[in-house]
């Protein structure tokens, strides 16, 4: 029983997720139901076994079924084609063979098959009526270990006898089987998501060489059908689409209008030039060329405007513009000039027409127009990489990099002095700090990472620690120079970066001894942290409680 519950329940969460998962584009059916196991219509061999007589005593009839509660079947299936379906079908239950008076064991039978409809093979595949051959391939879990041998079939009037082994090999049973299922079954759909099912299956056990295991299976499911197919994937379903296999338009039942000319190609005599629906989506022919089609056309030989009904205006310059639009009939002029020649107003050479200034002299290159400076910082535009903000003709007119800010700080920061083996800036070192806080503060959305660098004398260890400790006490005198905090990090590098040998002079070793300021920004600034001295965490020291004093007793 604690089985049955558990094959139940993992039925009704598989249909409750199952459910959820359907397409809109793609035709699925669930169905939950109940089925029933027959042992006793299997005998002892074939010809028996679907003998008239044995199914007129053993297939039909209530008592001869092993009957299993509702949701005890689950069936998930896909249209492949029109007429052929592919399923996953599970059954499960507590079962009895009552062929050998086996008591009720767990019964697990789940696998793949293919069903072939005759709606969609035959007739309408949207019909009511959905009758389906079947053959399917399983898993079954039926414990026949506990069987004992020699067994007695107790429906002995057909093909009955006694069995000596679970089979001719002389095995003892098993509990996992082998199945191939063939049957038939019937679907009777409500409407066209919900309807009805019947199946009915022969189901053998062909690896086991025995018939102990096989059984006749019927069952009852309710069918829930979802989706629709969209062959030409035009988003209108294949069962609306008035042309299935084409993409088209919503506004023409799916069909295609190829030239646009508001009639779908199915009813377009030239679906592939633009006509009027009079003309049954042709386009009307215009002989002369003027866009005065035939039908319009005064003289449909002779190119001339519709306002003339086809016929050609005069042109008495011949300068293309017709005397009626030409303000200058006697003289030749372009037509965007109505006929007249262009003026050059301001003398530059470069005609009206084309001149973006007209009244002022400029270059041809600039349409006429002087070349503008528009951010005022005496860079012209055509020159000016950052042409809306000032900037440095040296920088192409663009404002100072921050990496030259970074150069420039750390220049100013040369050979700046600290106490011997410590962090503490001597006080000769002001000057350079607020030269170096000057030039940064020129640079308010740039990111500097300040690196303190030490000559190669000493442990590595201690001049890592203390190149950190100058770098960090190097961006705390910036910042109280006004640099904003925002814009400065710090780390140390110890002698990493030393050239000069520890054995040299400490004059030489002077120029390992450095302080450098770089720009950066973007990821590599934020994986940075202010600093990358060691964290300290103060320890918090309990005081004792206060002893109390002794009280002298008064005399």
């Amino acid at each position: 029983m604690k089985n049955l519950k558990l094959g139940i329940t993992a039925l009704a969460l598989t249909v409750a997720s199952t459910v959820f998962a359907q397409t809109t584009t793609n035709p699925w059916v669930i169905g939950v139901g109940a089925h029933g196991v027959n042992h006793v219509a299997q005998r002892n061999n074939f010809s028996n076994t679907f003998s008239l007589r044995n199914f007129e005593q053993n297939l039909f009839g209530v008592s001869k079924y092993s009957i299993t509660p509702p949701l005890s079947k689950l069936t998930v299936a896909r249209s492949l084609s029109k007429g052929i379906v592919l399923d996953w079908q599970t059954t499960v239950g507590n079962v009895d063979n009552k062929r050998f008076a086996m008591e009720k064991e767990f019964f697990l039978m789940t696998g793949l098959g293919l069903q072939f409809k005759g709606a969609g093979l035959l007739w309408d595949e949207e019909s009511w009526f959905d009758p389906y051959l079947r053959v399917g391939a399983n898993y079954l879990r039926h414990d026949y270990s506990g069987m004992s041998f020699p067994v007695t079939d107790t429906k002995a009037t057909v093909g009955g006898g006694t069995y000596n082994a679970f089979n001719e090999d002389g095995d003892a049973g098993k509990a996992n089987h082998f199945t191939v299922s063939t049957g038939a079954g019937i679907n009777f759909w409500v409407t066209k998501n919900f309807g009805l099912g019947v199946q009915g299956d022969y189901v053998s056990t062909p690896i086991d060489k025995s018939g102990i295991a096989n059984f006749w299976q019927a069952s009852a499911s309710l069918l829930f059908r979802f989706g629709n197919t969209d062959r030409d994937k035009d988003g209108i379903p294949d069962k609306e689409d008035a042309c299935p296999d084409v993409p088209g338009l919503p506004e023409f039942q799916g069909c295609p209008d190829t030239d646009g000319d508001g009639i779908p190609d199915k009813d377009d005599q030239c679906p592939d030039v633009a006509g009027p629906k009079e003309n049954n989506g042709c386009p009307w022919p215009d002989t002369d060329g003027d866009g005065v089609l035939d039908k319009d056309d005064a003289c449909p030989d002779v190119a001339g405007p519709a306002e003339n009904k086809g016929c050609p205006w005069p042109d008495t310059d011949g300068d293309g513009v017709l005397d009626k639009d030409d303000a200058c009939p006697d003289v030749a002029g372009p037509a965007e000039n109505k006929g007249c020649p262009w003026p050059d107003t301001d003398g530059d050479g470069v005609l009206d027409k084309d001149d973006a200034c007209p009244d002022v002299a400029g270059p041809a290159e600039n349409k006429g127009c002087p070349w503008p400076d528009t951010d005022g910082d005496g860079v012209l535009d055509k020159d000016d990489a950052c042409p809306t903000v000032p900037g440095l003709a040296q920088y192409q007119g663009c404002p100072k990099p921050a990496s030259v800010y970074g150069e420039e700080a750390t220049g100013a920061l040369t050979n700046l002095l600290f106490d011997f083996n410590k962090a503490t800036l001597r006080p000769e070192s002001a000057g350079k700090i607020e030269q170096a806080a000057s030039i940064l503060n020129g640079a308010k959305d740039a990111t500097f990472l300040v690196t303190g660098h030490t000559d190669a004398k000493g442990a590595e260890a201690y001049n890592l620690k203390l190149s950190r400790q100058r770098a960090a006490s190097v961006v705390a005198a910036l910042e109280a120079k006004g640099v904003n905090p925002s814009q400065l990090k710090s780390i140390g590098v110890g002698e990493r970066d030393a050239k000069v040998s520890e054995k040299a002079t400490d004059a030489e070793r002077q120029a390992d001894r450095r302080v450098v300021v770089e720009a950066v920004n973007g990821a590599a600034w934020e994986a940075l942290q202010k600093s990358d001295l060691p964290v300290v965490e103060k320890k918090v020291v309990k005081k004792a409680p206060a002893k109390k004093k002794a009280t002298k007793k008064r005399k």
